[in-house]
């Protein structure tokens, strides 16, 4: 006899709306879907009374059988054998696991749809076909059976079925950093089941992470603490990045691959391991067809990485590893750029070269054809100079995904316009929160904030950027937190685009550290992001990419003193996290989340800054506090020094090797020269003058605005910003004291056009004057009126100024508005005059009136 669904609710999201409803039609049990509690996640419950409405999975030191068939993927049943271990770590009860349901006793039924002999003996075929045909979708039901309860879990894949299963890890508190970042478990006397839910297919198709720039970190440690006898990263460590990427809902890894690292098809087993696990093995923008050239290619064996010279060598290179890996699940980099992450070597025109690689696509289509793997995905990264072929007329197969990336420091340089995203192969992302390279590395710590990462993202995925999405995470630590957003953007961006970076954050550190301590986590981390966007700690050299660093900007002689209103903000931020009381068991992930971040970006800022105002008291005469200056620096170099040396240690040196106090021995992470003389010149950024000649104001802060503006508050260098939409208008008003020659100078997001048919457009009215229309494109290529491109990712924004002669002192009022261009943020407006003194990041807002 046929059981009927015992409960069917809790959705993830809208999206899945109508499958639910589908699978409640097909049961003749149709409730009005307002009626269903949408959530995401798995709903259940802890430590309560027992209800009949609930499956107790452990209760009473008594836990449910969890059956799996042996005829189901691999990746399921190690999915089964980890949840198996996570009731244990939450309840101290280890379930056992058997491949038939046993005669008697509450039983967690699990099987992939299809594949599972267990799950067909159930003879629920009204509610698996639902599930038919879907890309990791899952279903969690109850079916009562004479007097117990069977729970189904069920997926429409391999990876469907395990993310069902983990996701109940994640709700009973198994946080998927509980390995990588010492998260500890809850621990609960009973874990139970309530209602039933439906999750539909992901947003975006696939969804990973690249591992990166990986000399300072995951490979010493992986060669220390993983896989010491290979000296390298290996299988061990691959392991347990196939883990943590399953329990994030992931399913696509590009390999760690700079030169002196392992390639990754050196060794065999790490292959299987990804297959074994599920996941989606690719090679990153500059890697086609699995291959890691840095470690495998060979020129003085195979010659010249040049396919107008050596085509046969080369595509017998690619032919080689598709004859290896082919059977795997795979999406590959199609293409052709230079061995690592360099231009394509050939010479030519753009066209020319565009032409050539067009026959390189055409080569390894045909390489994929051979083997039978012509359905396998494939994208064309359009990276660096590669965009630029693009441009100029390459033809890329309609079944290619186009691949769309980011300018390397969170800004996306173009997606796909109205006729690109007609095309069959869709469009794909590649995103940055760690970097080496050109202006300035941002190795050392994760500094992106979550507000920018959303206000990028979304604008991909409804640019129907969907079918796959990676993000350089460097060494993955410490990149956690956004690593987790990424993805769980990536999975459900219309419910995760809805939360705020607060919203986000506290519910994050809700479950890394319990109610108590998310709120206090989450606005620490918040306020962190704040300073870091300002200025990364990176950056704190004002230096370029190879020469030596600078006196950093911050004016300590007008506003206040920007230098020590730096610090004193910096210095209250890490009073309040020290002052953070934690159990012990929550002291190593408090550490490696929060803490090192803190701490760590606090230290690097008091290096420069006490660096700065040792040579200014000795530029004033003031020796002995100059000599005190000099020795707080000397004290916060050693601090950024002595914490890394104590994250090495957490745990028993569990992660020795992971994290450098100077990643890529930049001059940043040096201790800065002081110069004690009396007679050395300041920097033309510190200065004196009238601060009345200059009137500012937050974007976000316009004395009225239209519909179609939006506030982004925890976006900008000076506060929150706002985003002009299709409509939108802000008008602001603004004082100055003086009359004569004056500069409006409107700070906007460092962007790009959103795609090949727009620009960056605005228009600008200054009182009742004229409407002036502005473009704030083009910021790669020094023109005038517009900062450049590089200036403007180190410091947070893109300034467009406006000579406004024979100003008359008073109120003015100026307006903004919208002119056909999505992506345009104001950050800032200020209006000066000759004479004022520079201040950094912008001169500070006035008061509003």
């Amino acid at each position: 006899m046929k059981m009927p669904l015992y409960f069917l609710a809790g959705l993830p999201s809208n999206r899945e709306n109508a499958l639910v409803e589908a699978v409640m039609r097909i049961l003749g049990w149709v409730l009005p879907l307002g009626m269903l509690c949408a959530v995401s996640g798995a709903q259940v419950v802890t430590d309560t009374p027992k209800t009949p409405r609930e499956f107790d999975l452990v209760r009473g030191g008594k836990s449910a059988s969890l059956v799996v068939s042996q005829e189901d993927p691999e990746t399921a049943r190690l999915a089964v054998k980890l949840f198996a271990d996570d009731l244990e770590r939450v309840t101290g009860v280890k379930p056992q696991v058997v491949d038939s349901v046993p005669a008697d006793g509450d039983a967690v039924v699990i099987g992939t749809v299809d594949h599972s002999p267990v799950l067909n003996s159930l003879h629920q075929e009204n509610a698996l076909s639902a599930l038919r045909g879907k890309w990791e979708s899952g279903a969690v039901f109850l079916v009562p059976n004479n007097n117990r309860k069977l729970l189904v879990v069920a997926g429409s894949d391999r990876r469907g079925t395990a993310y069902e299963l983990l996701g109940i890890s994640r709700a009973m508190g198994v946080s998927p950093w509980y390995w990588w970042a010492d998260v500890p478990v809850q621990k609960h006397r009973s874990v139970s089941v309530r209602q039933g839910w439906t999750t539909n297919e992901p947003t975006v198709k696939y969804r990973g992470i690249f591992l990166n720039d990986e000399d300072w970190g995951l490979r010493p440690w992986a060669a220390r603490k993983m896989d010491p006898e290979l000296n390298n990263i290996g299988p061990r460590t691959y392991e347990h990045i196939f883990e943590l990427l399953l329990r994030l809902r992931a399913n696509l890894l590009w390999p760690a691959m700079h030169p002196g690292t392992l390639a990754f098809n050196a060794v065999p087993e790490n292959a299987k391991l990804a297959d074994r696990w599920g996941i989606v093995m690719g090679a990153s923008h500059s890697e086609a067809m699995l291959r890691n050239n840095v470690g495998e290619w060979d020129e003085k064996h195979d010659g010249p990485w040049n396919y107008q010279v050596n085509k046969p060598a080369i595509d017998t290179y690619w032919d080689k590893r598709i004859a290896e890996n082919g059977a795997y699940e795979n999406f590959y980099t199609v293409g052709m750029r230079g061995v690592h992450d360099t231009g394509l070597e050939a010479t030519g025109t753009k066209e020319v070269k565009a032409r050539l690689v067009e026959s390189v696509i055409a080569s390894q289509q045909e390489i994929l054809r051979k083997h039978g793997h012509s359905d396998a995905p494939q994208v064309d990264w359009l990276y660096k100079e590669s965009i630029d072929l693009y441009r100029v007329g390459m033809k890329i197969p309609v079944d290619v995904t186009l691949g769309w990336t980011d300018d390397n420091y969170g800004y996306i340089r173009q997606m796909p316009n109205a006729e690109e995203r007609k095309r069959a192969g869709g469009s794909a992302l590649y995103y940055h929160v760690s970097y080496w390279g050109f202006p300035h590395d941002h190795l050392w710590l994760a500094t992106t904030p979550l507000s920018l990462m959303q206000e990028e993202l979304t604008k991909a995925y409804e640019h129907e950027v969907r079918k796959l999405w990676v993000l350089n995470v460097g060494d993955l630590k410490p990149s956690e937190v956004q690593m987790d957003y990424f993805l769980q953007l990536a999975w459900d961006e219309p419910a995760i685009a809805k939360e705020s970076q607060a919203a986000f954050l506290e519910r994050w550190m809700r479950e890394q550290f319990g109610v108590a301590m998310a709120k206090p986590a989450a606005d620490l981390v918040a306020e962190s992001y704040r300073l870091n966007f300002i200025r990364r700690p990176e950056f704190m050299g004002f230096n370029g990419y190879d020469d030596g660093v600078n006196r950093t900007a911050f004016n300590p002689l007008a506003w206040g003193d920007e230098n020590v209103q730096r610090m004193h903000v910096w210095d209250a931020l890490v009073r309040r996290e020290q002052a953070v009381v934690l159990p012990a068991s929550l002291k190593p992930a408090w550490f490696e989340l929060v803490q090192y971040p803190i701490e760590g970006a606090a230290a690097q800022n008091a290096k420069f800054l006490w660096a700065d105002r040792a040579v200014l008291d000795a530029h004033e005469g003031a020796a002995a506090k100059a000599q005190d200056a000099a020795a707080k620096s000397h004290a916060a170099y050693d601090s950024v020094q002595h914490l890394t040396e104590e994250y090495n240690s957490l745990e028993g040196g569990k992660w020795a090797g992971m994290m450098s106090s100077h990643p890529r021995e930049r001059h940043v992470f040096e201790m800065p020269a002081i110069s004690m003389e009396n007679n050395v010149a300041l920097p033309v950024t510190w200065g004196e003058g009238k601060e009345a000649l200059v009137s500012a104001v937050n974007g976000a802060h316009a004395v009225s605005k239209t519909g179609g503006v939006r506030i982004l508050p925890d976006l900008g260098v000076s506060g929150g910003s706002l985003e002009l939409q299709e409509g939108g208008a802000a008008q602001y008003a603004l004082h100055v004291a003086a009359t004569g020659d004056a500069t409006l100078a409107i700070d906007l997001l460092p962007d790009f056009p959103v795609d090949s048919d727009h620009t960056l457009r605005y228009e600008v009215q200054v009182d009742d004057g004229a409407w002036m229309s502005q473009d704030a494109s083009g910021t790669e290529v020094e023109r005038p009126g517009i900062s450049a491109w590089k200036t403007n990712v180190l410091r947070g924004f893109a300034e467009q100024t406006i000579a406004l002669p024979k100003l008359k002192a008073g109120r003015h009022i100026v307006r903004i508005r919208y002119a056909g261009d999505p992506g345009v943020v104001i950050e800032h407006v200020a209006l000066s005059f000759t004479g004022a003194p520079p201040a950094y990041p912008v001169p500070p807002e006035r008061a509003r009136r």
